[in-house]
C-alpha cells in the first residue's frame, strides 16, 4: 500500500471509527473499516431506513458526508424534516445525498442536476428500489452561467471528481451547458428548501445562473474546491441576501437573511 493509505489509516480512520460506532453501532464501525482498511464493502448494508449501501463508493460517500458531518447541519435537517418542498442538487454522483434528503421527509422531492446521465440513472435505480421514484426528478446537463455545449473528458462516469476542466481520460462526450434557472423549468419546482452545489469548482458560475432560484430558496450549501470558488460564491450569495451560517471542512452553509 502507498503512503496515502497508511496516512489515512492512522490520521483519519480512528476518528471515523469512533464516530461510526457512536452514530450507528456495529454498522458504523464496519463502515469505517470498509472505507479505510479494506477499501471494499464486503457486505451490503442498510445503514438507515431508505439508505442502503452496496459498494465502497457509496460507503465512502456516506461516511464522509453524514458520519464525519461534512453535510450535517441541524437547522437544515430540521427544516427538511418539517417542511414540504424540494431540494435541488447540482452534482448527484451516486446519489447518497439524494437518498439522505428523501429519507428525512416523505413530503420532500429532490431535483437532481448532473452532466452524467449514468449518475442520474444509477441514482434513479437506487431510489426506484425504495419505491420512491415519484419524488426524484433528474435533469441531465452541466450547470453554468450561460447556454451552450462543452466536451467533457473522463474514464468513469460515476467518478465523483469528474469536471468540465478535466483533460485526462479515455472517453469524450459533448454535454449541454445551461443555467440552473433554465434547467429548473424542466422540473416541478414549487417550494425550494435547499440548493446544494458540489460541481468541482464551478459553483460561482452555477450561482450566477440561478438568480430566480436564489430569490426563493431558503438555504444554499456549497462544497468548495479552491479559493477562487470560495471568494466568488461568497460574494454572490452575500449580494443575493444570504448570510454564512456555518462552515465545516470544505462546505459552506448559507441561509436567506429575510
Amino acid at each position: 500500500m502507498d503512503r496515502a493509505y497508511w496516512r489515512s489509516l492512522f490520521a483519519s480512520m480512528p476518528y471515523a471509527l469512533l464516530s461510526g460506532l457512536r452514530q450507528h453501532g456495529w454498522k458504523g464501525g464496519y463502515l469505517a473499516l470498509a472505507v479505510f482498511v479494506f477499501k471494499r464493502l464486503w457486505m451490503p448494508m442498510e445503514i438507515l431506513p431508505g439508505i442502503r449501501l452496496t459498494n465502497w463508493r457509496e460507503a465512502a460517500n456516506y461516511l464522509d458526508n453524514f458520519v464525519l458531518n461534512e453535510l450535517r447541519q441541524p437547522e437544515v435537517e430540521k427544516l427538511i424534516r418539517e417542511t414540504e418542498g424540494e431540494v435541488i442538487e447540482a452534482g448527484v454522483n451516486v446519489g447518497i445525498t439524494t437518498r439522505w434528503w428523501l429519507a428525512l421527509n416523505p413530503a420532500v422531492h429532490v431535483i437532481g442536476l448532473d452532466m452524467m446521465q449514468e449518475s442520474l440513472d444509477y441514482t434513479g435505480k437506487c431510489i426506484g428500489a425504495l419505491n420512491q421514484s415519484s419524488r426524484w426528478h433528474p435533469v441531465v446537463g452541466a450547470v453554468g452561467d450561460s447556454a451552450g455545449q462543452m466536451t467533457v473528458t473522463f474514464d468513469d462516469p460515476l467518478e465523483g471528481t469528474n469536471s468540465l476542466d478535466n483533460l485526462q481520460g479515455g472517453i469524450q462526450r459533448t454535454v449541454e451547458v445551461n443555467t440552473v434557472d433554465a434547467y429548473l423549468q424542466r422540473a416541478p419546482l414549487r417550494r425550494p428548501l435547499l440548493f446544494k452545489l458540489d460541481i468541482e469548482g464551478h459553483a460561482a458560475a452555477a450561482l450566477r445562473g440561478a438568480s430566480r432560484l436564489l430569490q426563493t430558496v431558503r438555504w444554499v450549501v456549497v462544497e468548495i474546491h479552491h479559493e477562487e470558488e470560495l471568494s466568488q460564491s461568497a460574494a454572490l450569495l452575500t449580494e443575493k441576501g444570504f448570510g454564512l451560517r456555518h462552515f465545516h471542512g470544505r462546505t459552506m452553509w448559507w441561509a436567506r437573511l429575510d
